[in-house]
C-alpha cells in the first residue's frame, strides 16, 4: 500500500509540474511586428455624404522580427487562415470634453474588398486573394453630419497606437497575432477630423 501512495504522490507531482501555465501556449498563438498594414485613407477636407476608408492590402509573406532579413509566411504558419480580423472606432464630439460612438447600419458601408460588420465598433476582416497571396481589406464608413471626429484602433485592444490584426485560424491551428504601427494617428491613438 505504501508503494502505492508514492507512485500515485510522483504521478501528481509529475502532472501538476508539467502543467502549461502559459495562455498564449495553450491557445497556440503567435506573434509578429509588422508596419503600416493597415492604412486611413486621408482626404484634405471631408464633406457630410463623404466616406472615410479604411484599407489593408498586405502579403502573406512578412518580414520575420526575428530575422528581418527572412520573410515569415503567415498563411502557411496559421495552416491557411482566409482572414485576419481586426477592430476600430468611429467617434463624434459631443462637448468640448465628451466622444459618442458613431453607429451606422451594415448595408451603409461600402465594402469594396473584405468584411465589416458594426457594432460598438467596427469589425473588420481581411480576406485572403489567393491569386495575389495578400490580405485585403477596403471599406468606408459614411460621414453623415458635421462635426469633429476621431478614429482609432485601440478598442479592442492592449495598445493605442498600434493594430492587433489576428488570424481567424480553425482550431488546432496556430494563432497569428500582429502588431501593426500605422501613419497618421496621434500619439494617443487618433487620427482628428473635420466634416463641413
Amino acid at each position: 500500500m505504501k508503494k502505492l501512495f508514492y507512485i500515485v504522490l510522483f504521478s501528481s507531482s509529475f502532472l501538476f509540474n508539467s502543467c502549461d501555465t502559459n495562455d498564449d501556449g495553450f491557445y497556440n498563438n503567435v506573434y509578429l511586428d509588422a508596419a503600416n498594414l493597415v492604412t486611413i485613407n486621408t482626404q484634405p477636407t471631408y464633406t457630410i455624404g463623404d466616406y472615410i476608408y479604411v484599407t489593408a492590402d498586405f502579403s502573406r509573406y512578412l518580414p520575420d522580427t526575428a530575422n528581418p532579413a527572412t520573410l515569415l509566411d503567415v498563411y502557411q504558419t496559421t495552416n491557411g487562415a482566409t482572414q485576419f480580423a481586426f477592430s476600430y472606432v468611429i467617434e463624434k464630439k459631443i462637448n468640448d470634453t465628451d466622444w459618442e460612438v458613431v453607429t451606422v447600419t451594415n448595408n451603409l458601408l461600402d465594402i469594396n474588398q473584405g468584411n465589416a460588420t458594426i457594432g460598438a465598433y467596427v469589425y473588420a476582416l481581411c480576406n485572403y486573394n489567393a491569386t495575389t497571396e495578400n490580405y485585403q481589406y477596403n471599406v468606408g464608413f459614411p460621414l453623415l453630419s458635421a462635426g469633429n471626429y476621431r478614429l482609432s484602433f485601440g478598442y479592442n485592444s492592449s495598445s493605442t497606437t498600434k493594430i492587433e490584426l489576428r488570424s481567424v485560424s480553425q482550431p488546432k491551428n496556430l494563432v497569428m497575432n500582429i502588431n501593426s504601427t500605422v501613419s497618421g494617428i496621434d500619439s494617443s491613438g487618433y487620427y482628428i477630423f473635420t466634416v463641413n
